[in-house]
């Protein structure tokens, strides 16, 4: 045994496994205390967590962790001890004292003193207490304590009396080849710290505290932390529990829990989720408790057991899925024996004959039958999937269902084209180099609730096969195509209707060849195609329907255009400038097409684009007679520096050399386009026009408008305007207007009082640093009503944020309009989770290009 009076360096290399660290507390080297050590000024317990006040950080500062020695791949059990004197000894006990340092690969430990204890057969060291002042170090953390035990046989320590802190995201720690110094460094992420009686650690990276408080704010401004009994945070699984815990706001406890489970990092793991609790009209005040289930990798589940109060129980469930060749999810939800939605059916008959739903009629009566019979156990079911089988084969599946006419206006949530409609889809798709198909089986779900207008259900497609083939570049430049579909058509019965539509299959083939010119500033296209359409109908004698038709329609066209450009500097920056006039001639003779039924076809909605298609309508049921010439000219300017599109401008209408006779309907009373109509006689269309205008990177400006040159009107634009110069700064504003109410030109009435005019401004913006508010305002100014209403105030700190969004939506327009409304608050203690009553963001995607940043890291 020898003294050393003056500094001690000595290395220990000790081929032991030591992992990151891992700790226990023997009974003989813990104590215990009614207080914890470190109770100084906000200030002083800021400065020895390493806290350094900077402004410029969304926190108001940052951590700086001083320099230790980082892993090395050669001497990952290389030990070494340093201290101002000592007692050595290599076979009993050795003490060494004054600022003792323990340096081993990625950790150091400081104390006052240590007691190294040997194996007496092997001369090992295998344990040490830590006397002291300890502070224990490794990358982005930091324990201090007053007395430790440190066991590297067992690989455990312990610490007492503990001030700590850690990154709650980890940044993975490099490994060096030879001793690096780190240098001091800022730590900004997300980091806990807090307080404990008692630390321990007995498997690699799961830390174990007693009598433990734990926080994500600044240590000299903590406006929340959890205290409990005891604390574990699980690194290994980015789980923590804790037992007996309080939630304090500025030292005010505001919830208790025996028993609460939280994140601890960005990973997917299986756990409690913060409930969702409020108030809703609905249904009545209500708690949610979802459950997450990380079953593998690649595969998760939400379960969300709630109570509604006014309803009954309920329980949701969705699941996700990731495979090497599919994507999709599966939502489920049922309730039980829904007590509001039974005394809704009780109440529904008297309200009826008060004409509450509007004229007591077959309709009404049907919709009233259908809500009597409507079971009071709700479910509702949506699956998506998205396959990719190889280079050719892929398919897509959305399905939908609702066991009432009533679950979208209680609860939403499914995938819809619209709130009534839930589509019933599966695809199956190949695509190769000249042939493309899809197979496909579509249906809707109609439903028809009493208190809005009627729905009428729609035709499904059950099968619907399509096969469209292509052959470029043959011989002479020609290219033949061939597009062929078979579909068989059907319907349900609207309730409360008495005509019976018919169904039936449809064949159609149209092939074609074209001759495709191009020259660097000028192409033309001749193309003749041959549209062929057999009909094998039945259920046709309320409809007048022959059981059997046949149709075929030459199509004939050419669509031509130049392309000039040019340099252009304007306000010293310099611009390619595009001038492209087109031509766009189509002759198609009459067939009649009368007496075939409308499944799947309407009129096409005219813009710029629409003046170079060859068809009036979309869908095959009609194929429009013309003899007409489009015309249109468009000119682009292009930032030569940045290659970035400033302006679009398109002007065009279309010439007509014989008037219309195909139409969508038959008479004035069935819609707009009808034999004779204003819009199939006149020898030109309306002029349609569409301007893009970047005006910077944060403004943009679009309009699109069609005006009638014989009634020296406007028929229908639509104008917005986006500005956007940061994420979190957002300003839209949009205008419609629509004569008559359509966008198409079809409409059952066409005087001004149908004229639809309708404004949409919404934005987000923030009012500070930590402040920002969200707004939107949607307004029906002919019917004088009301659209959509959205507000919303943001309150965001780098440890805690709270969110207050509350929204109004019209639902339907009756007798009276009917509104949903919906109001959220959220508060989230960052690091931990969130709490409130849901998430609006369903309201707030409504806010074109806005992403809401609610709970976000520092």
């Amino acid at each position: 045994m020898s003294v050393c009076k003056n500094t001690l360096k000595y290395a220990l290399i000790m081929m032991l496994f030591l992992p990151h660290f891992t700790l226990a507390a023997p009974e003989k080297n813990t104590e215990t205390t009614s207080s914890i050590l470190y109770q100084p000024t906000k200030t002083a317990l800021a400065a020895q967590l390493g806290w350094i006040k900077d402004d410029q950080y969304f926190c108001g500062g940052y951590y700086l962790e001083e320099p230790f020695l980082y892993p090395q791949s050669d001497k990952q059990n290389v030990i070494e001890t340093t201290g101002n004197q000592g007692v050595f000894s290599f076979h009993g006990t050795s003490i060494i004292k004054g600022k003792v340092t323990v340096n081993r690969a990625g950790q150091q430990i400081t104390m006052n003193e240590a007691i190294l204890y040997r194996d007496p057969d092997t001369g090992k060291i295998y344990a040490m207490d830590m006397l002291g002042d300890i502070h224990l170090r490794e990358p982005n953390i930091l324990v201090i304590g007053k007395k430790g035990y440190y066991n590297f046989r067992t690989k455990t320590k312990s610490l007492s009396n503990i001030l700590y802190r850690t990154s709650v995201r980890d940044k993975k720690t490099k490994t060096v080849k030879k001793e690096d110094p780190s240098q001091e460094h800022k730590i900004t992420s997300m980091t806990a710290w807090g307080q404990s009686h008692q630390f321990s650690q007995t498997q690699p990276k799961i830390y174990e505290l007693s009598q433990a408080s734990l926080t994500t704010c600044p240590p000299d401004h903590p406006a929340w932390q959890i205290k409990a009994s005891h604390i574990v945070l699980d690194k290994n699984s980015g789980r923590g529990y804790a037992t007996h815990a309080r939630i304090l706001v500025k030292d005010l406890p505001v919830f208790y829990f025996p028993y609460i489970n939280f994140p601890i990092d960005n990973e997917r793991k299986s756990g409690f989720l913060w409930p969702t609790m409020g108030i809703s009209s609905k249904w009545g005040p209500y708690i949610l408790t979802p459950f997450y289930w990380n079953i593998a990798p690649n595969y998760d589940m939400t379960i969300t057991p709630g109570f509604l109060s006014k309803r009954n129980f309920q329980l949701s469930d969705n699941m996700r899925y990731l495979t090497e060749t599919s994507t999709g999810n599966v939502n489920f939800s049922i309730i039980p024996n829904d007590h509001f939605f039974n005394d809704f059916q009780k109440a529904a008959p008297g309200r009826a004959a008060a004409g509450e739903y509007g004229e007591v009629n077959d309709v009404t009566l049907s919709e009233l039958s259908r809500l009597e019979s409507a079971n009071t156990t709700r479910k509702g079911l949506s699956f998506r999937d998205d396959s990719q089988f190889n280079d050719h084969w892929s398919s897509h599946v959305d399905f939908n269902y609702a066991s009432d006419d009533y679950f979208m206006e209680d609860f939403g949530s499914l995938n819809a084209i619209s709130p009534n409609q839930l589509l019933q889809e599966g695809d199956l798709y190949y695509k190769g180099p000249n042939w493309n198909f899809i197979g496909r089986l579509q249906a809707y779900q109609t439903l028809h609730p009493i208190d809005q207008s009627q729905v009428l259900n729609q035709y499904q497609r059950l099968p619907q096969l399509i096969l469209n083939g292509d052959y470029p570049d043959q011989a002479l430049g020609l290219e033949y195509f061939i597009n062929g579909e078979v579909t068989h058509f059907d319907i349900f019965k609207t309730p409360g209707t008495t005509e019976v539509l018919p169904i039936g299959n449809r064949l159609h083939l149209q092939p074609g060849v074209s001759l495709p010119l191009n020259w660097p500033y000028f192409y033309i296209t001749p193309r003749l195609q041959l549209d062929m359409t057999q009909y094998q109908l039945s259920q046709t004698a309320d409809t007048n329907t022959p059981n059997s038709k046949r149709v075929t329609v030459p199509i004939f066209d050419i669509a031509s255009g130049l392309m000039f450009d040019r340099e252009l500097s304007i306000f010293q920056r310099v611009f390619q400038q595009t001038l492209e006039p087109k031509v766009y001639y189509t002759y198609i003779p009459y067939r009649n097409q009368s007496s075939i039924p409308i499944f799947d076809t309407t009129v096409n909605t005219l813009t710029y684009d629409q003046l170079f298609n060859y068809n009036r309508f979309s869908g095959i049921d009609r194929i429009g007679d013309t003899n007409q010439l489009g015309a249109g000219i468009s000119t682009r300017f292009i930032d030569q520096a940045s290659g970035f599109e400033k302006v679009r401008l398109g002007i065009g209408e279309i010439f007509y050399f014989k008037n219309r006779r195909v139409t969508l309907c038959e008479s004035a009373s069935e819609c707009f386009d009808y034999p004779g109509s204003y819009s199939n006689e006149q020898a030109v269309s309306p002029i349609t026009g569409t301007m893009n205008y970047h005006i910077d990177p944060q403004w943009n400006f679009s309009i699109d408008a069609i005006f009638d040159p014989i009634l020296k009107q406007l028929d229908n634009s639509t104008f917005g305007l986006h500005y956007k110069p940061e994420d979190r700064k957002i300003i839209n504003f949009g205008y419609a207007y629509a004569s008559s109410g359509s966008f198409s030109g079809v409409n059952l009435n066409s005087n001004a009082g149908n004229n639809l005019r309708i404004t949409d401004f919404s934005f987000a913006w923030p009012l500070s640093a930590s402040m920002s508010t969200v707004g939107r305002w949607s307004e029906d100014w002919h019917q004088s009503h009301l659209q959509n209403l959205l507000y919303g105030l943001q309150y965001d700190t780098c440890c805690w944020a709270v969110r207050m969004i509350g929204g109004r939506s019209l639902t339907t327009f009756n007798q009276t309009p009917q509104y949903n409304n919906e109001f959220y608050i959220q508060f989230a203690l960052k690091g931990i989770g969130d709490i409130g009553s849901g998430n609006p963001g369903s309201l707030l995607s409504n806010i074109t290009g806005y992403n809401p940043q609610f709970d976000r890291d520092f």
